[in-house]
């Protein structure tokens, strides 16, 4: 790997035109991962985003409070952030070693776990709140020298923001009032499902809407989550309770939990409402919902909600622009993937970047092999995560022969380790 030592502070953009190796539109986890591994290899990289520019405050606030939802990281993600140095700067988290998943009314489980030669279950991964993670990021940002931040920064409009040439791509942008251009050999998207580089290439874009809403919020029940992630799956969507690490004021009992709920949209609306005349309604709701796998539930917190919805970019790049993690791909929320995918696209991006340093650097054939090796991966996850939905939320749900079918598969399943251990191994690609 091509590394400069991190230690120069990054600096806020000031100079009205720049060229850069790479721009990266989106300051999410998968645009601010990208932008640090490509510095640490030596990368000249501009990264743009139209939220104010983070401070040590604002970040330290958000710290002191529970989010309503965790990202479920794989192995392979943290693998990629451990190489950046920022895994190591995450404050809390907390690791699974099983995932038992179940159907309402079904018969049987699947209880996922990746045995080692003891009989022991080997860590799956951890939960890490998304607040928690953005400061690691923001902290190891600070760190790499090359990289040039262009916070509170909005493209222009008209079409004139984009413009693609035979030797790289013009970004025109306005910050703090002041228009600026920049230049770069490759320009990576990754700003979200409403990708402003997406419109730019003027791909097509598959969408699937799946009439739901999820809700997500911080739960403290009667037992601990013993180092288990679960997940319901029932007629009216799929309930998943997720391991919570506590703040450093909780009790130490490993009882908080991380709830996304996935209702038809109307039904939805309806428990939220009732939450803000009773919350007692909702806590109990949800340990009904559960079949009280984890007892009553006796604190609930950071409640928040939004649609669900699965999409598809036709293509991941055009010319010199291409597309990483939600601009790429949405996926449905029941297997905790998103990111992960994300963070799968920006590992095989630096894999060929790193094969065609020596031959012919950030040379634009990479963008078609880089689509070769991602795109048909994410689009099998995500029509799977759709057919499972659909197998237990949609009309056809309680059909008798389907519902036997289901409980078969599971029961089948369960009884055989290496189908569960390829399950395992698909999910940390």
């Amino acid at each position: 790997m091509h590394t400069k030592p991190n230690i120069a502070k990054a600096a806020i953009l000031q100079a009205s035109e720049q060229l850069y190796d790479v721009i990266i539109i989106g300051a999410g986890v998968v645009g601010m991962v990208a932008a640090i591994a490509l510095v640490q290899r030596g990368y000249q990289v501009l990264l743009l985003d139209n939220k104010p520019l983070p401070n040590e405050a604002t970040l330290q606030q958000r710290l002191g409070v529970r989010d309503a939802r965790v990202y479920a990281m794989n192995r392979a993600s943290i693998a990629l952030l451990e190489t950046l140095g920022a895994w190591q700067l995450v404050k809390r988290k907390a690791d699974f070693d099983k995932m038992q998943v179940w159907g309402r009314d079904d018969f049987g489980e699947l209880i996922f776990c990746d045995d080692n030669k003891q009989g022991r279950c080997q860590p799956l991964g951890s939960m890490v709140e998304p607040s928690v993670l953005d400061e690691a990021l923001w902290q190891c940002a600070k760190l790499a020298d090359g990289l040039d931040l262009a916070f509170a920064a909005t493209l222009l409009g008209d079409g004139m923001a984009i413009d693609e040439r035979s030797n790289g791509v013009i970004v025109r942008y306005r910050q703090h009032g002041t228009h600026k251009v920049a230049q770069a050999k490759l320009l990576l998207g990754a700003d979200g499902r409403h990708s402003l580089v997406r419109q730019a290439m003027a791909v097509g874009l598959a969408t699937l809407d799946y009439h739901q809403k999820a809700i997500c919020c911080a739960i403290y029940t009667d037992k601990p989550h013993d180092n288990t992630a679960r997940q319901v799956m029932l007629p009216t969507g799929t309930l998943a309770m997720l391991p919570m690490a506590h703040l450093p004021t909780d009790d130490k009992t490993n009882r908080w939990h991380s709830v996304v709920w996935s209702l038809p949209t109307a039904l939805a609306d309806t428990y939220l409402a009732e939450y803000q005349r009773d919350e007692s309604l909702l806590k109990n709701r949800l340990a009904l919902a559960s079949g009280y796998e984890l007892g009553m539930v006796a604190k609930l917190e950071s409640l928040a909600s939004f649609p669900l919805s699965a999409q598809a970019a036709k293509r991941y790049y055009k010319g010199r622009l291409a597309l990483l993690g939600d601009a790429a791909h949405g996926v449905h929320p029941l297997a905790g993937q998103g990111l992960n995918l994300g963070l799968s696209d920006v590992a095989q991006f630096l894999a060929l970047v790193d094969k065609y340093h020596h031959k012919s650097p950030l040379h634009p054939q990479l963008l078609h092999d880089y689509q070769r090796a991602t795109k048909s991966h994410n689009e099998l996850m995500m029509h799977s995560f759709s057919l499972i939905h659909f197998a237990y939320a949609s009309g056809l749900a309680d059909v008798a022969m389907l519902r036997y079918l289901r409980s078969e598969c599971s029961h089948q399943i369960a009884k055989m380790p290496f189908v569960i251990r390829q399950f395992i191994k698909r999910a940390n690609r």
